[in-house]
C-alpha cells in the first residue's frame, strides 16, 4: 500500500486498515531479525512543536529500524522562523528540501492539514492541538486486533478526561468502522466525551453508553467489557474544583478490586504515561498491554513510514 499523508482517522477504511495490519505483521518480523535497510538514504524529520518522547522516540526508533536517517527536534518552538514573523507553511516548505518524509507535532488543531497543503514530502500527524492523533489511535487498534482477535463487536470503556483526549477521539473514529461495537464513556463531570464524536458515533450506529459522576460503577463494568482504555485525570482538567479531583483520582483507578470483576480474554489499555490511573500492582496481570503497545506503536509506524515512503518489502 501507499499512502500520500497521514493525517487523521477518517482518511481510512476498513481495507487500508487491513493492508496497514498486513504490513505491520511484516515489520515485526523485520523487527526480529534485527532491522533492515528497506529506507536506506531516506531521512526523516521530527518537527515537535510540543514534546512527545514516546511519539517521537517510537517514530525515530521506527525510521532507524529500518536503515533511514534522523533530523530531530522537540524544541521547534524555540528556533522556529514563526518567531519572526514566518509561519507553519515557510517552516514546512523548507523541511521538505532537508528530508523525504515529516512527523509534525504542533499545538494548533488541523496544523497537520495545513502543513500537508503546501509539502513536498508526506506529513505524518504526530497530534495536532486537541484534534487528532491517528498513529497512537492506529496503535491502539492493532493492539486491539491482534491481542483479541479482531475488532467487530468488541465492548470498550473509556475512562478518564475524554474532553480533552486526542487519542480517544481519533480510535472513536476508527471503530466506527467496525460493526457490532459498544462503546462505555466514563467521565467525571465536566470531562464527558464532546458533541461532535457522540454525534459521529451515532451516525455509524455505534451503542453507546454514558457515565458522567465521581463514582463509577467499575466493578460491574468490568464484567461487560473486552477492553478498558484508560487514559490520564490531569488536576488541571478540574480548574479550582480540588475536592472533585481527589475523588476521582481515588475512584477512577483500575486495581485489584477491578481485577478480579474483569473477564479473563479482556485488556486493559493506557497511552501512556500514566499517573494514579492504573495501580502498579496491575502491570504484573497478563491483562495489561499497556507496555505492549509501545512495541506495537514500532512496527505501526514502521508500515506508515514505508507506506508514504512507497518501499513496503
Amino acid at each position: 500500500m501507499q499512502l500520500k499523508h497521514v493525517l487523521e482517522a477518517q482518511q481510512f477504511d476498513k481495507k487500508m486498515l487491513k493492508e496497514l495490519f498486513t504490513l505491520s505483521d511484516l515489520m515485526k518480523k523485520i523487527l526480529e531479525k534485527g532491522g533492515s535497510t528497506l529506507l536506506k538514504e531516506k531521512i526523516l524529520a521530527s518537527l515537535f512543536y510540543v514534546p512527545s518522547f514516546r511519539t517521537q522516540f517510537s517514530f525515530e526508533s521506527a525510521m532507524m529500524r529500518l536503515g533511514g536517517e534522523v533530523l530531530s527536534t522537540d524544541k521547534a518552538e524555540s528556533f522556529s522562523s514563526e518567531l519572526k514573523g514566518g509561519s507553519l507553511e515557510e517552516t514546512i516548505r523548507t523541511m521538505g528540501y532537508y528530508s523525504d518524509v515529516i512527523v509534525l507535532r504542533h499545538y494548533e488543531s488541523g496544523s497537520a492539514k495545513r502543513a500537508a497543503k503546501v509539502s513536498s514530502v508526506p506529513i505524518i500527524n504526530g497530534g495536532d492541538g486537541a484534534a487528532q492523533h491517528p498513529t497512537q489511535a492506529l496503535l491502539d487498534l492493532y493492539t486491539i486486533e491482534r491481542e483479541l482477535g479482531g475488532v467487530d463487536g468488541v465492548v470498550i470503556a473509556f475512562m478518564g478526561d475524554l474532553s480533552n483526549s486526542r487519542s480517544i477521539r481519533s480510535l472513536c473514529y476508527f471503530l466506527a468502522k467496525y460493526s457490532g461495537i459498544k462503546i462505555y464513556l466514563v467521565a467525571p463531570p465536566t470531562l464527558n466525551m464532546r458533541e461532535d464524536i457522540i454525534q459521529y458515533l451515532k451516525r455509524h450506529r455505534i451503542t453507546l453508553y454514558e457515565s458522567y459522576g465521581l463514582e463509577p460503577a467499575l466493578e460491574d463494568l468490568a464484567k461487560k467489557v473486552d477492553v478498558f482504555y484508560v487514559t490520564q485525570t490531569p488536576v488541571g482538567s478540574f480548574g479550582d474544583r480540588v475536592d472533585d479531583y481527589e475523588r476521582s483520582k481515588k475512584n477512577f483507578i483500575i486495581d485489584k478490586k477491578v481485577l478480579k470483576s474483569m473477564k479473563r480474554n479482556s485488556i486493559i489499555m493506557h497511552p501512556l504515561p500514566r499517573q494514579d490511573e492504573i495501580s502498579q500492582e496491575v502491570d504484573r496481570d497478563l491483562r495489561a498491554v499497556y507496555y505492549k503497545q509501545i512495541h506495537y506503536g514500532i512496527c505501526i509506524r514502521m508500515a506508515i513510514l514505508c507506506a508514504v515512503l512507497g518501499k513496503t518489502p
